[in-house]
């Protein structure tokens, strides 16, 4: 009779705090992957964490940069990062949650909705006092495979299916760059919304209350009912808002990954 795999603690959101985190260290099922950069984990990071930088999220594919890796090799990488499918995974940084929240749309995407952000990431870690290991730990390599084709693919947009809902006029568009990048072009009836203005002022969490944020999108006529699709200059600064919009009851979120730099290439191209 084989033996029953330990139950992975259940997340409770896509935010967890520090304290969930503090009681549940070394629970088998519970993988926590650190998005700074290989010198500021070896300085110091959550003890039982695995190093992923950002960079190794992505891949340069049809002339495009930090295009999401495919199924293939996301897989390998989420194997050698030790986490394992059914693992609750929590994902944390030290730049408001910006590169962690790209991981959780890359897992969203291939089939694995049992991830979390650390809200308010290293930086809140340390300020409460939260255990710090050092140097290099022993990972012991996990069992990952994305999802098959189409598991997930509620979460990310292409350009020909944004197309199609521009020409429908059912498109509902949040470009998350500056004002300034929105101005030298965006995509059609796209509504310019600066993904820090998720950040709350003098605080290392993750965003402001859901409550005001809903409110804001609301006023630009963002509104929960919709499919929202968000994007950037390359798919990074607009994962932190596809977070931000789920977490504040958005359901039908998805995530453009060509973004800005493949709609612009490709208009450039057909000379439109």
């Amino acid at each position: 009779m084989g033996v029953t795999p330990p139950t992975p603690p259940d997340l409770p959101g896509l935010l967890v705090e520090p304290s969930w985190v503090r009681e549940r260290l070394g629970r088998s099922g519970l993988r926590l992957v650190d998005l700074r950069e290989a010198d500021a984990y070896a300085s110091g990071h959550v003890p039982s964490a695995t190093q992923l930088s950002l960079a190794d999220l992505g891949s340069r594919a049809g002339g495009l940069e930090n295009v999401l890796l495919p199924p293939d090799a996301f897989s390998a990488l989420m194997a050698r990062c030790g986490v394992s499918n059914g693992d609750a995974v929590v994902a944390y940084d030290d730049q408001w949650g910006l590169a962690a929240a790209r991981l959780v749309w890359a897992l969203h995407r291939y089939g694995h909705d049992e991830v979390a952000l650390l809200d308010g990431g290293w930086d809140r870690w340390t300020a409460e006092g939260g255990p710090v290991a050092e140097g290099e730990e022993a990972i012991t390599p996990g069992h990952f495979e994305a999802a098959a084709a189409g598991a997930g693919a509620e979460v990310s947009a292409e350009r020909t299916w944004i197309a199609e809902r521009v020409a429908a006029g059912e498109a509902v568009l949040l470009d998350t760059r500056t004002q300034a990048e929105f101005d030298r072009g965006h995509l059609p009836g796209a509504i310019c919304w600066d993904w820090f203005h998720a950040v709350p002022v003098a605080s290392w969490g993750f965003s402001r209350d859901p409550e005001e944020l809903r409110a804001e999108w609301l006023a630009l006529g963002v509104e929960p009912s919709r499919e929202v699709t968000v994007y950037c200059r390359s798919g990074m600064r607009a994962a932190h808002t596809y977070v931000a919009l789920r977490n504040a009851g958005f359901p039908r979120v998805r995530l453009y990954d060509g973004s800005w730099q493949e709609w612009s290439m490709e208009t450039e191209e057909g000379g439109g």
